[in-house]
């Protein structure tokens, strides 16, 4: 008589692995791959919001770059709550918080300077710093990765185009630059 309730715990045993068993499996299987259609209505968190007080992102990348080209070649921290000069730039990558950028920035001495600086964002988006190759250069290939070094010593950069902007933009303020013109987003730290 003592193998009856043996086998009837063996076979509530059994029962309850094999119940878990298929609770588990359910599990897994229900669990959604990125194949599985999503079903309507999905909530979209909104896009964040600008503060409307503060001035367009590209007022921000232009000043860094006049303060820093145009300022002192030991400062790298930019001023950005003043105009410094005019610039005109093209991005030519990004790595994280680096973004590589050729600039032609004049002031309205007639100042003007053309090179490659690494504008470094700051988890913000906000730029920290903008920093230029040595004189002569022999820090480029350490500020510059590999995909960008072809286009500074190629002068991928229209400077004659960009000075002739730059001049258009001294006579009429409201032109703003060509980049900003053709609608490039501002970049953001990756």
């Amino acid at each position: 008589m003592q193998k009856r309730p043996v086998q009837i715990a063996l076979f509530v045993f059994l029962l309850l692995v094999s119940s878990l068993a298929c609770n588990a499996l359910n599990e897994i299987v229900t669990t959604p791959t990125p194949f599985d259609v999503i079903p309507y209505p999905v909530t979209v968190p909104p896009a964040p919001t600008r503060d409307p007080s503060l001035p367009p992102r590209w007022i921000e990348f232009e000043r860094a770059l006049a303060s820093v080209l145009l300022g002192s070649s030991a400062n790298s921290v930019p001023d950005v709550s003043r105009d410094q000069g005019l610039c005109e730039w093209e991005f030519w990558g990004q790595k994280g918080e680096q973004v590589y950028v050729w600039a032609e920035c004049v002031n309205q001495a007639g100042t003007a300077v053309s090179a490659p600086a690494v504008i470094f964002l700051g988890e913000d988006g906000h730029i920290q710093a903008v920093v230029m190759p040595q004189e002569g250069w022999g820090n480029i290939e350490e500020l510059f990765p590999d995909p960008v070094l072809p286009l500074i010593y190629g002068n991928a950069f229209d400077a004659e185009a960009a000075m002739q902007r730059l001049e258009q933009r001294l006579k009429d303020p409201s032109v703003p630059p060509l980049i900003v013109e053709q609608g490039t987003e501002m970049p953001m730290p990756d």
